[in-house]
């Protein structure tokens, strides 16, 4: 790590004792990101609920625990913004106020404004807390935002080395939840099995694929079976990555996100009225998650041989999981 190019915001948390230097990952390209969720973060300074829009206290737990701080460079200086690394989870089950269960990982391409949660660390008032949740909230969910052109030249690039770090990252922080060796998989998975078409099978193919070349049930469609949670095999990384953001590879993963970030041009804005969005609207935000709507698809980079998976395999074959 490269002390001498930490980003400023980075240094600012560091030296207020709310991250250590441990919670901070990068790549060798400049790509920055705190593993340390924002909820941890304010919780470094005991703030641990904040006001919603109509007067209810909701704790920062349950909105903010998904949500990690990431960094890229923007010629001398960075932008910042949020990226979402999320487990099964069991809240709206349970009755709770908070945000959604579905596992997978979002990188937002819309900036960050550091200064909301620099202002409620200081100084953790209702306004200031209100005025983080609002600004989290327009850079995660917002329709209407735009990008930052720093981010989207990093993740556009398929040089760029950000999105194997969060992807490697998020097989090792989904494996962690797993419990004598077995992980559930999570219920959108579970549900996506019963529809019996030809667009439903694509992965339980693969994870039938994937038992066959390991010589051994990786997984049952029911749990993932994993020998060691700290330092998942490739073929247990290749079942977590299918069953929770749809991708078959770190390589799916990362031409994923360099796809989204293609559709970030003026043109990809205008509405479409049979979907009532735009193409740029779902391309600001790269959601590799197991949605009912994108259980599959005709997205290349579904396509192991696709030009734009084969070029990210052949730029960063050694991002292998062993």
């Amino acid at each position: 790590m490269d002390k001498n190019h930490l980003p400023k915001i980075f240094t600012q948390l560091k030296d207020q004792n709310c991250i250590k230097e441990s919670d901070i990952l990068s790549t060798q390209d400049g790509f920055w990101l705190i593993y340390k969720p924002i909820s941890a973060i304010l919780g470094e300074r005991e703030i641990f609920d904040f006001l919603s829009g109509d007067g209810q206290r909701l704790e920062c737990d349950n909105f903010f625990d998904d949500w990690f701080l990431y960094a890229v460079a923007d010629g001398d200086s960075h932008v910042y913004s949020l990226l979402k690394l999320r487990e099964q989870e069991q809240d709206a089950q349970d009755g709770r106020p908070a945000d959604g269960d579905t596992p997978g990982v979002t990188i937002s391409f819309v900036p960050f404004d550091c200064e909301a949660l620099i202002s409620c660390l200081c100084n953790p008032d209702d306004q200031n807390r209100t005025a983080l949740n609002r600004e989290i909230n327009r850079v995660v969910a917002h329709r209407g935002q735009r990008h930052h052109n720093a981010i989207k030249r990093y993740f556009v690039s398929p040089d760029s080395c950000g999105a194997y770090l969060v992807a490697q990252l998020y097989i090792r922080h989904i494996a962690s939840y797993a419990q004598n060796g077995c992980l559930e998989l999570p219920d959108q998975y579970k549900q996506n099995l019963g529809k019996h078409s030809k667009k439903a099978s694509r992965l339980p193919e693969f994870i039938a694929r994937l038992n066959k070349s390991a010589e051994r049930v990786i997984c049952d469609n029911n749990k993932i079976y994993i020998k060691d949670p700290a330092s998942p095999d490739g073929y247990e990384a290749a079942a977590i990555l299918a069953t929770h953001t749809g991708n078959t590879s770190i390589y799916s993963f990362a031409a994923e996100v360099e796809y989204h970030a293609r559709f970030l041009i003026p043109c990809a804005r205008i509405r479409l009225p049979f979907i009532k969005t735009s193409v740029y609207e779902s391309a600001v935000r790269a959601d590799m998650s197991i949605g009912d709507k994108e259980f599959e698809g005709p997205a290349p980079y579904y396509k192991p041989d696709s030009k734009i998976v084969r070029r990210q395999q052949m730029l960063h074959c050694d991002k292998a999981v062993n």
